[in-house]
């Protein structure tokens, strides 16, 4: 039986999202995207997701009040949460070891590879 691999894809740049959906596709993993942070929990809550691949420099996005809502459920002690932004590595680094943040994706990285990077935080 094969693993349902679902990543959530919170993003409002609609092409880097289709552009990492791809990948993201081809790699195996279904995935559900969100252009705006209307509603991102209670999108999240019925979605599912084991990732959510997270622009934090989205506008009207409260990452702060998202983060600490999910990392104070239990629901979502399981849920990988990795930053996919613009930022340069060493400031998305930072944020990760500062916010509990499992990883970062630069959106300047070779994108073909998106899938394979998430897989790193699967037990096969």
């Amino acid at each position: 039986m094969e693993v349902s691999r679902k990543v959530m894809v919170l993003d409002e740049n609609i092409l880097d999202v289709m552009e990492a959906e791809k990948h993201l596709t081809e790699g195996g993993y279904d995935v559900v995207s969100l252009s705006s942070p209307n509603g991102a929990l209670s999108k999240i809550d019925y979605e599912r997701p084991e990732i959510l691949l997270l622009d934090i420099t989205m506008p009207r996005l409260n990452v702060a009040d998202l983060l600490e809502s999910l990392r104070a459920s239990e629901e979502y002690e399981d849920l990988v949460i990795v930053l996919f932004s613009d930022m340069d590595a060493e400031q998305l680094q930072k944020l990760c070891i500062e916010n509990d943040i499992n990883g970062y994706f630069c959106k300047s990285m070779d994108v073909t590879q998106i899938a394979a990077f998430l897989d790193n935080f699967y037990e096969f």
